[in-house]
Parts: C-alpha cells; sequence; structure tokens
C-alpha cells in the first residue's frame, strides 16, 4: 500500500526558499534605497542650514566692517577737530593701562 506524502517534495523546498531569498534581497535593497534618501534628505536639508548660517554671518561681518570703518571715520574726524583734547585722552588712556599691567 502506498501512502500519500503531504511534505512538499526537495524541489519545492529548494523553490520556496529561493522566492524567500529573493524577497529578502528585494527588500534588503528597498531598506538601503530609503536609508540613502532619507541620508540624502538630511545632508541637503544640513548643507542648506549652512549656507543659510554662512551666508547670515557675512552679512553680519560685512555690518561690522562697515561700522568699525564708520567708528575710524568719527574718531578721524573728532581727532582733526579737536587734536589737544585727543592726545591728553589718549595720555590718559595710555597711563590707566599701564597702570594696570604693572606687576
Amino acid at each position: 500500500m502506498a501512502q500519500a506524502s503531504n511534505q512538499p517534495g526537495g524541489e519545492d523546498i529548494e523553490r520556496k526558499f529561493r522566492l524567500i531569498r529573493d524577497d529578502v534581497t528585494d527588500l534588503a535593497r528597498i531598506i538601503k534605497k530609503v536609508g540613502e534618501s532619507k541620508t540624502g534628505d538630511a545632508r541637503d536639508a544640513a548643507l542648506a542650514e549652512a549656507n543659510e548660517l554662512l551666508e547670515r554671518s557675512r552679512a553680519k561681518l560685512d555690518e561690522g566692517v562697515a561700522r568699525a570703518k564708520g567708528a575710524a571715520a568719527s574718531v578721524e574726524d573728532y581727532i582733526h577737530e579737536k587734536p589737544v583734547q585727543s592726545a591728553i585722552i589718549a595720555l590718559g588712556v595710555g597711563f590707566l593701562v599701564g597702570l594696570m599691567t604693572r606687576r
């Protein structure tokens, strides 16, 4: 009497194993693409933020340079207008700095 076997044959198991292996490989590729996409998006966002920060820094630097030039011009004008008073102020500041740096 021959018994009917409910278990799949060796070829069927190998075929199912290959299908599962292919599905896992495809899933790994999809996960990698999603990860690269998110990394790329994060990198792009970080670069955009860095560029914006750089532009704001440059604007502040330009503003500071302009203010420093304005202050220097103002000091020069004051020295030309009041040379004696400017010399006395410079002497006083130099004296104070000398007192503070004495050991």
